[in-house]
């Protein structure tokens, strides 16, 4: 081919324009390597003519070994990270690692079936170790790179056309394997034409590429990298870039350790146009005297293989641009646009000419996976085209979330398999807490574990080799840094000081080429100490919780002691520093469902052992009852002292709490000045109905968009979420329920506890010109948490309330739910009315918080003349596609997934239970839209009205557990009450792990509450029947199938 003319991107072959610049351009520069050992002694440049000597001496000499294969045999190599592995490649195919442990080699050697393993001498034992496990295997040493590199070889031509050899295999890298067994990728000149070929995507109009072509430097560009060859990231700088594009590689001597100190020698030998580094390394040069200048002289600066400390690089986006390239070995990194402003320098915009999906994963954490799509249309951009062959998408496993103001950026999250489902069904991100923690000068690694299992644990392994005494010296000096990092995620993921494992000498953990944990096998090698630390709390937190309760051996205990004792179970579960004073009630803390089944389980524990008498009787709901350090302290003195279980007034302690909080919600309202009387409302304009929606987002609030979207008297719809990032969401939803016109839909960001709903000035002139009707949908579902938990929407209502009352016209309608009114119903009919009662309500939170809200409301409507629906809504099924609205699948819904999952861990399902009355959410959806729609008017002299919203035609519970029998595979059942207590034994046995997901534990007083002995539950319907759809669709039990297999039980 002519260099004076434009170079065909797409369709080179490495070795002929290896070949080809040798000829024409000889003294270009291919590599710099260090002289010596010692980088002061300087570097040696290796040109292209030099390299092709190389290679065309490496092609004859494994020719005069083995001859010359006819079908592509696989020839192993391991070696040293020098330019020996770059020659060989050129020649032979080759499959990569020294790192990789014996077996995990041999393994890979046998799924590609090579039988011929070079290697460098420096690596001999590596070889004697995986020749003991391989059998016929034939081993040979190859010659140094001097040895190469002065050779007088004959020229091995290389003479194939693109078209007769694009899908002839060139080497064999293999998977990352962090979380099992890496497996084989070979890959052909059609792979690595996909990233030359990039040169040739198309440009988005105003935008700037970021891609692989970005490696095309105008002039020579030496760039350091610190990648092993048999890495793609390695692999691709020692290769790809230096001959298709002209980003010449520098290397560091083979032995020593990449870090800051000798990237630092290297920059004073080497003008260095860009870096391609891992994170650690770049932080480390950056925390040197005057590191940032570094930075500075940079094109460019690339990282790969963990992710970025966020201070980090926020300091380093203001002096060089950050490059972060996604992509994986199978489908390498993928084609992206350069962001506008260096503060997005974390984001991702993938490019639009390039097929692929972010496909919503998980809609509670707003994450999205990326997922590659792979036709003959996309064979000349995209990698898995050659390497997967025959796959039509390739899920990547990456998750990421939206930008909350440029919906086409991306911000990585971490991978799938590194999500924790803790054995409660809580989910968590490791991710910012490892990143964080990895900081400390004294760690080489460190990654939480805890699926499956209670709580979480962390595992951490120490720079140097340390004895038991230092060992527990480096978790003392973690401490701190652990505090820290705990509030980077959830608080069912944070790491509790006795849940701290740190490494043994004796077992590393185990890595990928790249130096990225294998959690997986690291988990597997450290499976007996891991299930030690569950089975037995450490050495200091039982010193601790010994000093806690110094004299638990009298006859009578102290009120003193049992003080400390509390706050010392309560120090456990919350932060450290967290004070929490005697009458301070631990909702006001953040206390949440993981830490309350933390705190009654070690109550449990640590009372059971000084006592012989039975401590069932504590429970989730003990500690909401004697929610303070005081309260809590007496009810356990009174037991201890005198074998008394507390037996305190339950109407009281239910009532109570629920007429305080009306209360409170509802002081003031009668001050608030009526904008005019009710019956001089104005009505709806002729151009249609404006309706907002608080809490859009959602599984129900996403169907009702929809059902809203598409009634045409319906002219505009306000979506009001907390989230700032509710549009991006809510369009993926959306898009997923088949909807794709939201011209309609309009977004404001809103706080629940702010006057007026924290609504800018603008948009509440908007809210209150231009809406007829609101909808309260917003509301936490969580049946384990009490009453105070729920303030925050109680709040929003009041707020709401006084919002309508400033309107001319607007109805609020409550999306209210049937548990308000659920004990009620086990004894008498309920009526479409206001309930006044606060025992109506089961005995939960979030039941007791609908109910005061009802009350609220009933109240701001008799008050203020602002019209009020409540609509008591039951269990929401998944949907109906025969029904207008039926797309999607069937969300998880608390309880009931808490029994499916829990009756699949434990082989048995509770055999009676609620009757099962559902309702599809698209009937729910639509019942909704046709109140909306409704004219308010005929409201008005009503205040507030009622609808009590279940199935029509109930069906008893054994349907239910018919459905799971088939879904789950499992036979066995019990009547409830046995279930519970089978639950609570397995959750107690005291084993560590059981491998068990038991999400039901936090429910378990809840079940036992309201569905043990309890009767069937009776409700009025007919305003609900006379605005309902006609035709509900029966419950069978394939409706209830399909509703499941979306779960992937």
């Amino acid at each position: 081919m002519s260099f004076n003319s434009k170079p065909s991107y797409g369709r080179r072959l490495m070795p002929a324009v290896l070949d080809e610049l040798a000829r024409t351009s000889p003294d270009r520069l291919y590599a710099a390597i260090p002289k010596t050992a010692d980088v002061t002694d300087g570097f040696r440049d290796i040109s292209v003519a030099d390299m092709a000597r190389c290679v065309d001496f490496m092609a004859q000499w494994i020719e005069n070994l083995y001859g010359r294969s006819q079908d592509f045999e696989t020839i192993s190599y391991i070696g040293i990270p020098d330019l020996r592995g770059a020659a060989i490649f050129q020649a032979a195919l080759l499959l990569p690692s020294p790192r990789n442990p014996p077996s995990t080699n041999a393994s890979l050697m046998e799924q590609t079936r090579s039988t011929k393993l070079l290697h460098a001498a420096e690596v001999k034992p590596i070889v004697r170790h995986l020749s003991d496990i391989v059998p016929f295997l034939h081993v040979a040493t190859i010659p140094s790179f001097d040895e190469m590199v002065t050779s007088s070889p004959g020229r091995y031509p290389f003479s194939k056309l693109f078209d007769e050899c694009r899908d002839d295999p060139v080497v064999v890298l293999h998977s990352s394997g962090s979380t099992g067994l890496p497996k084989p990728i070979t890959m052909t000149h059609g792979s690595f034409a996909v990233l030359d070929n990039e040169h040739n995507l198309r440009d988005v109009p105003g935008r700037r590429k970021r891609d692989w072509s970005m490696w095309t430097f105008r002039g020579e560009a030496r760039v350091y990298t610190v990648f092993p060859f048999f890495h793609l990231a390695g692999f691709l700088s020692l290769t790809l870039q230096t001959i298709f594009m002209n980003a010449s590689p520098v290397l560091g001597p083979p032995h020593m350790i990449p870090d800051s100190a000798l990237l630092k020698l290297v920059m004073q030998h080497q003008k260095l146009r860009s870096m391609f580094l891992p994170p650690a390394v770049i932080e480390g040069l950056l925390h040197e005297p005057n590191g940032i200048d570094a930075f500075k002289r940079l094109d460019f600066l690339v990282y790969s293989g963990a992710p970025f400390s966020p201070a980090i690089g926020d300091r380093l986006s203001k002096v060089v641009e950050i490059i972060s390239p996604f992509g994986s070995t199978e489908v390498y990194p993928q084609p992206e646009l350069a962001p506008t402003s260096p503060e997005d320098w974390a984001y991702h915009e993938f490019n639009p000419n390039v097929k692929h999906e972010m496909e919503l994963y998980d809609s509670t954490e707003g994450t999205y996976e990326l997922v590659i799509l792979v036709d003959e249309t996309t064979k000349d951009f995209a990698a898995a085209y050659h390497n997967l062959p025959g796959i039509a998408e390739f899920h990547t496993k990456d998750l990421f979330v939206q930008h909350p103001r440029k919906p086409r950026l991306f911000k990585y999250y971490g991978r799938r398999d590194d999500i924790i489902v803790l054995a409660n069904g809580e989910k968590f991100n490791p991710v910012p807490f490892e990143v964080n923690l990895q900081n400390h000068p004294l760690l080489k690694g460190a990654f939480v574990i805890g699926t499956g299992r209670r709580q979480a644990a962390l595992l951490v392994e120490p720079k140097e080799p340390l004895d038991e005494a230092g060992r527990q010296s480096l978790l003392e000096a973690l401490w701190p840094l652990v505090v820290s990092s705990n509030q980077l995620i959830p608080g069912q993921g944070r790491i509790q000081k006795s849940r701290m494992l740190c490494g043994l000498p004796e077992k590393p953990f185990t890595r990928t080429g790249k130096g990225t944990i294998m959690r997986k096998l690291t988990e597997e090698t450290y499976n007996e100490e891991i299930k030690n630390l569950y089975l037995n709390e450490s050495s200091q937190f039982k010193r601790h919780i010994a000093n806690l309760v110094p004299d638990l051996q009298p006859t009578l205990y102290e009120l003193s002691n049992v003080i400390t004792f509390c706050r010392g179970i309560m120090s456990i579960a919350f932060p450290v520093g967290t004070k929490i004073d005697g009458d301070e009630d631990f909702v006001t803390h953040g206390l949440d469902s993981e830490q309350t089944v933390e705190i009654v389980s070690n109550l449990k524990r640590y009372i059971r052992s000084r006592t012989n008498k039975s401590v069932d009787w504590i429970s989730p709901r003990t500690l909401f009852q004697h929610s303070t350090v005081n309260s809590l302290s007496s009810i356990l003195l009174n037991f201890l002292n005198n074998s008394s279980i507390p037996r305190e007034d339950l109407k009281l302690s239910r009532r109570q709490p629920i007429e305080e909080i009306v209360a409170e919600y509802t002081e003031g309202l009668s001050e608030v000045q009526r904008t005019t009387n009710p019956s001089q409302r104005s009505h709806r304009g002729a151009s249609g109905t404006v309706v907002a929606i608080i809490g859009s987002t959602g599984y129900l609030g996403s169907h009702m968009v929809v059902a809203f979207i598409k009634d045409p008297k319906i002219s505009r719809i306000y979506c009001l979420n907390r989230s700032p990032d509710a549009r991006a969401k809510q369009e993926t939803l959306l898009q997923e329920l088949g909807v794709g016109s939201l011209e309609k839909l309009d977004f404001m960001t809103i706080d629940l506890e702010g006057k007026s709903l924290g609504l800018t000035q603008e948009a509440k002139e908007k809210i209150l010109n231009e809406v007829d009707v609101i909808v309260l949908n917003a509301w936490r579902s969580n049946f384990v948490l009490p009453l105070q938990s729920f303030s925050p929407f109680l709040k929003a209502t009041q707020e709401l309330i006084q919002l309508a009352t400033a309107s001319t016209k607007m109805h609020i309608i409550f999306v209210s739910s049937l548990a308000a009114v659920g004990a009620m119903a086990r004894k008498a009919n309920v009526p479409e009315a206001l309930v006044q009662d606060p025992l109506a309500a089961f005995n939960n939170g979030y039941a007791q918080s609908k109910l005061a809200a009802e009350r609220i409301l009933a109240i701001g409507s008799e008050r203020c003349g602002v019209p009020v629906t409540v609509v008591r809504v039951t269990q929401i099924g998944g949907p109906i596609p025969s029904l207008p609205g039926g797309g999607g699948r069937w969300a998880e819904q608390g309880w009931i997934t808490a029994i499916v999952k829990t009756s699949k861990s434990i082989c048995l399902i509770p055999s009676d239970g609620p009757l099962v009355d559902w309702l599809p959410v698209n009937t729910v959806a639509d019942l909704l839209r046709r109140e909306v729609v409704t004219d308010t008017a005929r409201h008005n002299d009503r205040g507030v009205r009622f609808l009590n919203l279940l199935h029509p035609h109930p069906q008893p519970w054994k349907i239910f557990v018919e459905v799971l029998r088939a879904s789950l595979g499992v036979e066995r059942t019990t009547p409830m009450k046995e279930w519970i207590q089978k639950v609570r034994d397995v959750y107690g046995a005291d084993d560590g792990v059981t491998g068990s997901k038991l999400p039901a534990v936090p429910l378990l007083d809840y079940y036992e509450e309201e569905y043990v002995g309890s009767g069937v539950a009776t409700y009025d319907t007919v305003l609900a029947a006379e605005n309902s759809p006609v035709n509900v669709p029966a419950l069978e039990e394939e409706t209830l199938r399909s509703w499941l297999s979306g779960w992937e039980l």
